[in-house]
Order: structure tokens, then C-alpha cells, then sequence
């Protein structure tokens, strides 16, 4: 698949280690858990749960830790108090997200969030990170009844934003979400967290500062920037999907 013509309808971001460093969080809240359990969490139990909807995580977490199906809804309750917990301190932006995100957002690019992660959850994270105002739709795993890798959920932040999917862009670091994205038949950009994962998107970079990410989202190549340690201080949430407001581009 070839890239959107230049500049893209619109541009939607998973969270959780898209934006957000938060997987490091997640892989210390699922190792406690398994901890409790006398289990050891490995990368393939990492792997399989990555970018995954609560439902799915469930599922896997009541196979591998031996318990019957209906634990399910505990086990998910006791992995949300310790990532909760895990999260208090705040994850750090990926390299270049924020300011990505505040370039797209300045140049009038309709920008949209879509994760499988509880919505309170990615509100926290987009505060964290100063980029709060920045988007004009945040969707959460609530927001769907068919999860990733289904590609509703791209499909509703295409549709909150008023952009034509095969006109917009979607930026991924897990199977599930670029495998949805595709779906919903949109250009994917895949960021893996980790060298070893295999993504199957259009373009697979290693950071949000590469210039073939640049260059794919319309945008001149980078300036030499000092490093700074400042960021924006957070805002209020953005408006629901329903009223989310369209950027003229």
C-alpha cells in the first residue's frame, strides 16, 4: 500500500507504548502478578498480551496462571490496582512523540487517539505528557464491542474526525493494532517497543523521529533541536467521540 497523498485526511495514535512509555509499567504490573501466583511472566506471555483489549488479557491470564475461566474478571481487576499503581509516577512520552504531536497539531492535522486501554487510562497518560488539547477524539476499549485487531475502533476515530480511512494514517507498536488499522484500510506506521517484534505495517521505524516518518506524514525534515526537559503543563480533557471538533485541512 502506498501512503496517503501528502498531507494526510487525518492521523491516529495508540497510546500505550506509542505515545507513551508505558509498557515498561505494564510489564512490571504483569510480573508482580505473576510473582503473587509463583509464575514467572516471560516475553512470550509479554508478547501475547501487547496492545491487547482487557477481554483478550482475561483470557490469557487465566491459562497462564491455571485458573478456571470466570477468575477472569478478578484477574483483570488485580492487573488494572497494579498497573494503576505502577502508573503514579507518571511514564515518559516515547522519543519525539510530543513533539510529533504538537508539530501535526499546529499544522491543523485532525488528530485522533485510539487504544484498547481504559479511556481514564489514556486521559492520564495524554495529561501526563502535556498533550491533552492536542487531539480531537480519544477513544478507550470501552468504546467498542469489537477490540483490536477488528478494525472498528480505527474506523471510529476516522469517523469522528470526518477523514476517509484510505486517506489517514495510523502510527502502532503492537500486532493487534496495526493488524486493525490495516483492516479499517489505512497507511500503518509500526514503532515496536522492542527490535524483536515483528510488525506487519507499511513502514516500521525505530523511533518518532525518523525522517522516513517525517517524510511519509508530509512534514520537512527535522531541525537540530537542544535538548529540553520542559514540557506543557496538562489541560482539560478533549470533547467526547460524539463532539469531537473537525479540523479544516
Amino acid at each position: 500500500m502506498t501512503p496517503p497523498t501528502q498531507p494526510p485526511s487525518a492521523v491516529v495514535f495508540d497510546c500505550d507504548g506509542t505515545l507513551v512509555d508505558s509498557e515498561i509499567c505494564w510489564h512490571r504490573a504483569y510480573t508482580t502478578l505473576f510473582g503473587h501466583h509463583d509464575r514467572v511472566f516471560t516475553p512470550d506471555h509479554h508478547d501475547t498480551l501487547i496492545g491487547q483489549p482487557l477481554s483478550v488479557v482475561g483470557r490469557v491470564l487465566t491459562a497462564a496462571l491455571g485458573f478456571p475461566d470466570h477468575h477472569g474478571s478478578r484477574l483483570i481487576g488485580d492487573i488494572l490496582d497494579l498497573v494503576t499503581a505502577e502508573l503514579a509516577a507518571g511514564a515518559p512520552a516515547r522519543l519525539g512523540a510530543v513533539h510529533l504531536v504538537r508539530e501535526l497539531a499546529a499544522l491543523g492535522y485532525p488528530l485522533a487517539v485510539a487504544s484498547s486501554a481504559p479511556r481514564d487510562l489514556v486521559h492520564q497518560h495524554l495529561a501526563g505528557a502535556g498533550l491533552t488539547d492536542a487531539f480531537s477524539a480519544v477513544l478507550g476499549g470501552e468504546d467498542t464491542d469489537q477490540p483490536k485487531p477488528h478494525p472498528d475502533i480505527y474506523l471510529r476515530a476516522c469517523a469522528a474526525l470526518g477523514a476517509p480511512p484510505a486517506r489517514s494514517i495510523a502510527i502502532e507498536d503492537s500486532p493487534p493494532g496495526v493488524d486493525a488499522a490495516r483492516a479499517a484500510g489505512m497507511f500503518v506506521i509500526g514503532v515496536p517497543g522492542r527490535p524483536q517484534l515483528v510488525l506487519a505495517s507499511h513502514l516500521t521505524v525505530g523511533d518518532l523521529t525518523a525522517p522516513h516518518l517525517r517524510h511519509v506524514l508530509g512534514l520537512p525534515p527535522a531541525a537540530p533541536t537542544a535538548p529540553t526537559t520542559s514540557r506543557a503543563a496538562p489541560t482539560a480533557p478533549p470533547t467526547s467521540v460524539a463532539g469531537a471538533r473537525r479540523v479544516a485541512h
